[in-house]
């Protein structure tokens, strides 16, 4: 998925992932997706999470620093929650099959 190894996709029952989430109670692991950034920030899929993705990401950087100037960040944390309603239907894009275990 990432050819520049910018992003790595953990599974929460990961022990990575207990490490990278510390921070973050237990109950609020499983709310939403999160990432975490190079310096170890947990950010929340339905919190800021879009944009910091974007913004991480060297191809769609240029779009995710326009979004955050323009603070937008929150329109994109609700088209997030609207199509996370639909993953049955938008589940056939994804392969099946566990993901890729890659961290930079």
């Amino acid at each position: 998925m990432d050819r520049r190894k910018e992003l790595a996709l953990l599974r929460l029952s990961d022990e990575e992932t207990d490490v990278l989430l510390a921070a973050v109670p237990d109950e609020a692991r499983g709310e939403c997706w999160w990432l975490v950034l190079p310096d170890g920030t947990p950010v929340p899929g339905d919190g800021g999470g879009g944009v910091a993705l974007l913004s991480a990401l060297r191809f769609t950087r240029p779009l995710g620093s326009s979004l955050s100037t323009l603070r937008l960040s929150p329109f994109v944390d609700g088209a997030d929650k609207l199509l996370s309603r639909s993953r049955k239907q938008l589940g056939w894009f994804v392969p099946e099959g566990s993901a890729p275990r890659r961290f930079p």
